[in-house]
């Protein structure tokens, strides 16, 4: 699967936020890259990886250095498959620990 492994957070283990996208209403997604920065990291789980959907076709935006999406979340809702097709960065529960160790500030948008 396309960005499975934790190559990519090795790069950005100094980020500044890791951003949580838990909801799966437009305004958690656009609040979210409305606030993150360069060097942030955003990671959609939960509902929030419905936003796959809306940007299957095109970037999720925003001037994140890293995005990512849950894998249990992903397959939970059927969307596995669809996030390997668009090449989606998918992070299983190890990646996501890593996540939350190498970031000191966490803001969760719902």
């Amino acid at each position: 699967m396309p960005g499975r492994g934790h190559s990519r957070l090795e790069s950005n283990g100094s980020a500044a936020c890791l951003h949580l996208v838990v909801g799966a209403g437009r305004r958690a997604a656009e609040d979210c890259f409305s606030h993150a920065g360069p060097a942030d990291t955003v990671l959609f789980l939960d509902a929030g990886v419905l936003h796959l959907l809306r940007t299957a076709a095109r970037s999720p935006g925003g001037t994140a250095a890293a995005v990512f999406f849950a894998d249990a979340d992903l397959r939970a809702h059927g969307l596995l498959e669809l996030a390997g097709r668009v090449q989606a960065a998918v992070l299983d529960d190890a990646g996501f620990c890593e996540l939350l160790a190498a970031h000191p500030h966490c803001l969760t948008w719902t």
